[in-house]
């Protein structure tokens, strides 16, 4: 009898692991969990993947072209939280008119007590030979890089009130599966309202301080932006372990947005220059994947290459680097 009394809980204890799915939750409950449950990781590696496949097509009066543009990434990512650390590699790929570049990369950041130490590789196919990239580096002081601001407001987020800000998900009634792990499926799409809500409520919660942001969030090209991006949709699936409450995976896409708003400003514009020109810009598709798994990440190491290239005065400022970036863009 005893045996049986064991053998039956073991039986209950088999289902209610296969079965973590609970029905009972919400939205709101499954992410305070995972927030709850985030907590005690460690560490974290995951792999980021995304996919911009867009049409431009033009015509006039006699003829049409179609402009192809595509850029792809996939990196791989780790992160440690004592130390602070993060290591970043993979390649992007771009391709519009016929032509193909690849940008290989890989970022490393190490905290201590006193600096964080950035690292970062690049190595680009139209520039470079397979091999001979270039190393950045940059040291700051941990005191001008505080990222507990960061922290504590990740913290302090109510998500029984992300719908106040627009952003409202909605818990799949049934349990999903991501490659073999049952999970919670949250879903949310978010448009120009979405936007739109979130400055509104910065700006009740500035006036609740006394400040007056009206000046940002009444501007007249922010309306510009917003009236562009009429149409536009953000799709979000957020995958939850059903056991460890942590994710496992999100998948965002702009894929059923419509860019009417955004053709039509195009042609209105080309008319204000005498061109009798028609643009019109095509999703095939623009995503994007986030995998993740946990404390599986010992220690990240810069490779010895990059300290290498500093002792020897062979690496670019980052910091400089970056503000002549900026500049460029400027």
């Amino acid at each position: 009898m005893k045996k049986k009394w064991i053998a039956g809980l073991l039986a209950l204890g088999s289902i209610s692991m296969l079965c973590g799915f609970d029905s009972a939750q919400t939205a709101e409950s499954v992410l305070t969990q995972v927030k709850e449950n985030s907590a005690a990781v460690e560490s974290m590696s995951s792999e980021f993947n995304l996919n911009c496949d867009i049409s431009i097509n033009v015509s006039d009066d006699t003829t049409s072209s179609s402009i192809g543009i595509f850029v792809g990434a996939d990196y791989e990512i780790q992160a440690t939280l004592d130390p602070l650390a993060t290591a970043l590699t993979g390649t992007m790929t771009i391709s519009t008119f016929g032509e193909g570049e690849t940008v290989d990369m890989e970022m490393y950041m190490i905290s201590s007590d006193d600096t964080v130490d950035t690292y970062i590789y690049t190595e680009d196919s139209a520039s470079d030979e397979e091999g001979e990239g270039t190393w950045e580096y940059a040291s700051v002081s941990t005191e001008d890089y505080d990222l507990q601001p960061l922290i504590d407001l990740s913290e302090s987020v109510d998500y029984s009130k992300l719908v106040d800000w627009g952003i409202e998900f909605t818990l799949a009634s049934e349990a999903a599966d991501y490659d073999g792990t049952e999970c919670y499926l949250l879903t949310a799409v978010m448009d120009s309202s979405t936007v739109t809500r979130i400055l509104e409520k910065a700006e009740e919660l500035a006036a609740e301080t006394g400040e007056d942001i009206s000046d940002l969030t009444e501007d007249a090209d922010l309306d510009s932006a917003l009236e562009l991006l009429e149409g536009v949709q953000v799709k979000v699936e957020y995958y939850i372990d059903t056991t460890t409450y942590l994710p496992v995976a999100m998948h965002v896409d702009l894929n059923d947005s419509d860019l009417a708003a955004m053709n039509d400003y195009l042609a209105e514009y080309l008319a204000s220059e005498g061109d009798s020109s028609t643009i019109e810009i095509i999703i095939n598709d623009l995503s994007m994947d986030y995998t993740m798994s946990y404390d599986d990440v010992d220690e990240i190491t810069v490779p010895q290459e990059a300290l290498d290239a500093i002792a020897a005065g062979e690496v670019e400022n980052l910091e400089e680097a970056i503000e002549d970036a900026v500049a460029d863009v400027a």
